[in-house]
């Protein structure tokens, strides 16, 4: 297999996870009691021994770059190759570089970066997608069929919908694509892509050459859907869970069913050969007091329960108190649950403080959702 470097993008799909990314980026948001989103992306590029990561982000990443820090956890503290954070910055060839919408737009920013990459291939990922690929078998494929570009793509069920239109594929037998539309549920017929593309450097290096000539934005509305059957494009469909973060709701459904449905979570986390990796560290062990009942549920290191915590994930050092209910919540890191207080179908971001003998409750279709520090 050919040398691979890998890009991801970490902003897109921020207006509609506006609740969790107003203090983060969409990788850095926090999933399944330890992990962030990023932790997928880069997993699969890891474990296909892709060890040469640009990260593109434009603004709240500050929790991104603390949690990746120097990249060890992934093994990609390195002297060559590694992980780097790249931003958005003028050169005399883009001088209205500014904050991205499309990948395009990020791609010709970091253009300079690009024509320095050695490695023959590039994956280009997102990280609203939860997802454990075998990006070993997609290489394998892609230098098989010669291909210019191959898409990362998954069948959806007939109740599929998303909070965003994305690209959906249809193939011959071969693979090849022959025609990509845009739609946000279901089309019969069609696979959904997983926004993961991999292709040749020098392709990328043309297609964006190409992108300044034309003025193109888009690379799936100006490059990908324009004539797909007349260019070299390859579909792999990945037969495992890809589950879409496209909404809080989706965010919400995705948690409470890693806390509560098996398949799912080996779906993710269950594939030996591809562990997914995150920053590792080192809390005491959870504290089950006198009254604490649990089940169904995933509960980090540092945590302390002395209530009950039914299908729900609970992140590094929340504290549920004294005869306090918990029940379809995600609680993230130092959220307290006051004594006696009920909570049902929350999602509580960092450091929230409930009162005691407190009620609080969302449904399943609406959860409700408390920001990060608040007192209620």
């Amino acid at each position: 297999m050919k040398s691979t470097a890998g890009i991801i993008f970490s902003n897109l799909n921020d207006n509609t996870l506006s609740r969790l990314t107003a203090d983060r980026t969409v990788a850095a948001i926090p999933f399944g009691c330890r992990y962030r989103l990023v932790d997928f992306a880069l997993s699969n590029m890891i474990n296909a021994g892709i060890t040469a990561i640009s990260i593109i982000a434009n603004y709240n990443y500050r929790s991104l770059t603390e949690h990746i820090g120097s990249g060890k956890d992934w093994d990609l503290a390195r002297r060559e190759g590694g992980i780097s954070f790249v931003s958005p910055y003028k050169t005399a060839r883009t001088p209205n570089a500014a904050m991205y919408s499309h990948h395009l737009e990020a791609l010709k920013n970091m253009q300079e970066l690009i024509r320095e990459i050695k490695q023959e291939y590039v994956v280009l990922s997102d990280t609203d997608n939860l997802c454990n690929i075998p990006l070993t078998e997609v290489l394998e494929q892609h230098e098989a069929t010669g291909a210019s570009v191959t898409m990362v793509c998954a069948e959806c069920t007939p109740d599929f919908t998303s909070k965003t239109p994305g690209m959906m594929v249809q193939s011959d037998e071969t693979g090849k694509i022959t025609r990509i539309i845009k739609s946000d549920k279901y089309v019969d017929g069609y696979i959904r892509f997983a926004n993961i593309y991999v292709m040749r450097t020098d392709y990328l290096v043309n297609l964006i050459d190409e992108a300044f000539a034309q003025n193109h934005n888009s690379l799936s509305e100006d490059i990908m859907m324009r004539e797909p059957e007349k260019q070299n494009f390859y579909v792999y469909c990945h037969k495992g869970t890809v589950a879409p973060v496209s909404s809080f709701q989706d965010y919400y459904k995705h948690s409470i069913a890693l806390a509560t449905d098996p398949a799912f979570r080996r779906e993710l986390f269950g594939e030996k050969e591809r562990p997914i990796y995150t920053n590792v560290h080192n809390s005491p062990p959870v504290r089950y007091l006198d009254g604490a009942t649990v089940k169904n549920s995933m509960i980090a290191d540092g945590c302390v329960i002395e209530g009950t915590v039914e299908n729900s994930i609970l992140f590094r050092g929340v504290k549920i108190g004294k005869g306090a209910v918990v029940k379809n919540s995600v609680l993230f890191a130092g959220t307290e649950i006051g004594d006696g207080s009920t909570i049902q179908c929350v999602v509580a971001d960092k450091y929230v403080s409930v009162s005691a003998h407190s009620q609080l409750s969302g449904a399943p279709t609406l959860p409700f959702f408390i920001c990060k520090g608040r007192k209620v």
